[in-house]
């Protein structure tokens, strides 16, 4: 991974109430340039044809939150929470659960015809009060869906949704032992800081900065997917 850069601080004013001084020169003029509505449903497919709905996590939604996390394998649970139990505290489900859509936002993908799977995997970011230009994110995925693109679609919308709220940069906690969310991370061309125990990474969000490799170039693909919705009139819409 590239050399953290320990100071990225950029200007807090303006320019616009919804976009920040780093991303006015994409937005200004462009057919997508509208308020992020995290209310809105958008259906995608994967490359290996699995139809998926994606949309923000609603409170209704802790039960199959529950289910999909106790389907998890026992190293996925690791990697996300960090912890081995099986069950989730009510209370962090319900934080989940309840994005305000400003400092914590959070979206799931869902297969569209298989009610027999709870969720196929979840983004999501809260803002640092220390620090409100970046915000943590993290991912799960469940175990049969790994590897087929899913952290890429979420990253997308996690990244289209965070610059229309200021946020202009991703941190991340990652696991010494997590290999492969690491690799992705510096596929992406992320930077990264040693810990004891884990790796803080950070990705600017400027696809001028993306790799130009299959990662990079996959997501530049689901960004501009996520941008062509965006300027759907209607309620929903569909991405091949």
């Amino acid at each position: 991974m590239k050399a953290p850069v320990p100071c990225v601080r950029l200007p807090v004013a303006y320019t616009s109430p919804m976009v920040h001084p780093a991303c006015e020169v994409a937005w200004r003029g462009a057919p997508w340039a509208m308020a992020f509505d995290p209310h809105r449903e958008l259906h995608f497919s994967l490359e290996d044809g699995t139809p998926l709905s994606v949309r923000s996590i609603r409170p209704e939604d802790r039960d199959f939150i529950a289910e999909a996390f106790r389907r998890l394998s026992p190293e996925a649970r690791y990697f996300r929470f960090w912890t081995r139990v099986r069950e989730l505290n009510p209370k962090l489900i319900d934080s989940i659960c309840s994005p305000d859509q400003k400092d914590h936002v959070a979206w799931v993908a869902r297969h569209q015809t298989r009610e027999d799977i709870p969720g196929i995997g979840g983004g999501s970011f809260w803002r640092l009060k220390d620090d409100p230009q970046a915000a943590e994110i993290s991912f799960t995925v469940a175990d049969e869906f790994q590897g087929k693109g899913v952290g890429t679609l979420l990253l997308a919308v996690l990244w289209e949704h965070a610059l229309t709220l200021g946020i202009t940069r991703f941190v991340g906690h990652v696991l010494h032992e997590n290999v492969s969310m690491r690799a992705w991370w510096d596929a992406l061309g992320a930077m990264e800081q040693e810990a004891p125990r884990h790796w803080l990474t950070t990705l600017v969000l400027d696809e001028a900065l993306l790799e130009n490799n299959h990662a990079g170039n996959g997501l530049r693909l689901r960004l501009a997917q996520v941008r062509t919705w965006m300027s759907e009139p209607d309620a929903a819409a569909a991405v091949e």
